[in-house]
């Protein structure tokens, strides 16, 4: 199964602009968005009871933005990691924030990564052509059963 990747961001120009940059940077998986970090964590809740389990399936990686309306993308990794079985999808966080506090934060987290969110577009193609040759090309995702 060519499972998504989730991006968790609240800003529909740097989604798109995200978005954009990884097709040009070759990447063919399918995208998924949430705009808000509640509905992203619902994602990773148990689906007891569902009818069709691969529905919405997990997503192999997750492209968390740090400063969303409401549960912000730190209390997302805090609640996530606190399930008592929580997921095995690497969580990277892309944020324009460079202050060590949250790098920091992040990691101590559960973040697998931290990418600064840069302005310009080649830029971002570049950032965005490198995260998918490490997490497609290089390293071994777990294979998560929904």
């Amino acid at each position: 199964m060519n499972r998504p990747i989730l991006i968790v961001e609240d800003s529909d120009e740097d989604f798109e602009a995200t978005t954009w940059a990884l097709h040009k940077a070759g990447l063919t998986r399918p995208i998924d968005r949430c705009t808000c970090a509640q509905d992203a964590l619902q994602r990773f809740m148990p689906r007891k009871g569902a009818i069709d389990p691969n529905s919405m399936p997990l997503p192999c990686l997750v492209l968390l933005d740090l400063n969303l309306p409401g549960m912000d993308g730190r209390q997302f990794l805090e609640r996530l990691r606190a399930q008592e079985n929580p997921p095995a999808v690497p969580i990277v966080v892309l944020s324009t924030s460079i202050n060590p506090l949250d790098v920091e934060a992040s990691y101590r987290l559960g973040a697998a990564g931290y990418l600064n969110k840069p302005l310009k577009l080649e830029s971002l193609v570049e950032s965005m052509r490198t995260l998918s040759a490490y997490w497609f090309g290089l390293v071994l995702l777990p294979e998560n059963r929904a």
